[in-house]
């Protein structure tokens, strides 16, 4: 039967496999069919057809009926999509777990590796590449503060940064670190944000990006509209440099 190469490439899109995306429109286009049926109108190799289907019943796509013959039935895409949808949430679910637990090994073992080494003052500033990497360091910062954090920023990266960390921020200001917010929000949606985690908000506006942790620093080195893939950033962990951007933002 004809295929429509525009639904094909959409239910790859969903991660069936070329053979997986039409049989399922074959069914779905032709109602129950058998394995050799569905081989013929959907143009698959017999000696594949069992394993095509098996697949389908396994990630939720197809339905299967016992008898002489075993016939099969594609699953409304709305069921479908939603055992696709658990089936990938608990997935993500074992790798961030896996994830977790590969990386606190790591930790202990890197840690003991490296006990009694001083850094050296080439370790003491770190270019980063990325928003994901930058907003990971600026993450570890504010839940590893201890007595204040600084941020200076535009509105949008304020709502940025308080969509991204607004529960480590509440959490810092409840253990009692200071926080002071340095951006112009007044006549921005973001002035409702700063109020809400800020000690103190400056209604100023500095030409630099920067976050302040204790004695750490996260400097965005990019212009704001840069592709979040390509921003660059600078972490430092330097108390006099920390201090000469706290006294620039008047904090």
């Amino acid at each position: 039967m004809p295929q429509d190469p525009e639904v094909i490439n959409s239910l790859r899109r969903l991660g069936l496999n070329e053979y997986e995306a039409r049989a399922y429109f074959a069914l779905s286009s032709a109602g129950k069919s058998t394995a050799g049926e569905l081989s013929e109108r959907a143009e698959l190799p017999r000696p594949r057809i069992y394993d095509v289907l098996d697949s389908l019943l396994n990630k939720g796509f197809a339905a299967m009926q016992t008898g002489r013959p075993v016939t099969y039935s594609h699953l409304p895409l709305g069921e479908a999509l939603g055992t696709l949808r658990k089936q990938r949430y608990k997935g993500l679910a074992e790798e961030f777990a896996e994830m977790d637990q590969v990386g606190r090994s790591l930790e202990s073992k890197l840690s003991t590796s490296t006990a009694g080494r001083k850094l050296s003052a080439q370790e003491t500033a770190w270019t980063l590449k990325g928003r994901e990497a930058a907003y990971s360091k600026m993450g570890s910062m504010i839940s590893g503060a201890k007595s204040h954090i600084l941020i200076s920023t535009t509105p949008a990266g304020l709502l940025a940064k308080t969509e991204a960390h607004g529960e480590a921020l509440g959490k810092a200001r409840a253990r009692g670190v200071k926080l002071t917010i340095v951006s112009p929000v007044e006549k921005h949606k973001a002035a409702a944000q700063a109020a809400k985690v800020a000690n103190e908000l400056k209604l100023s506006s500095i030409p630099t990006r920067f976050v302040v942790s204790d004695d750490q620093a996260l400097i965005f080195l990019s212009p704001e509209n840069t592709p979040p893939e390509d921003e660059i950033t600078m972490w430092l962990n330097s108390p006099h440099f920390a201090s000469t951007l706290r006294r620039i933002a008047g904090a």
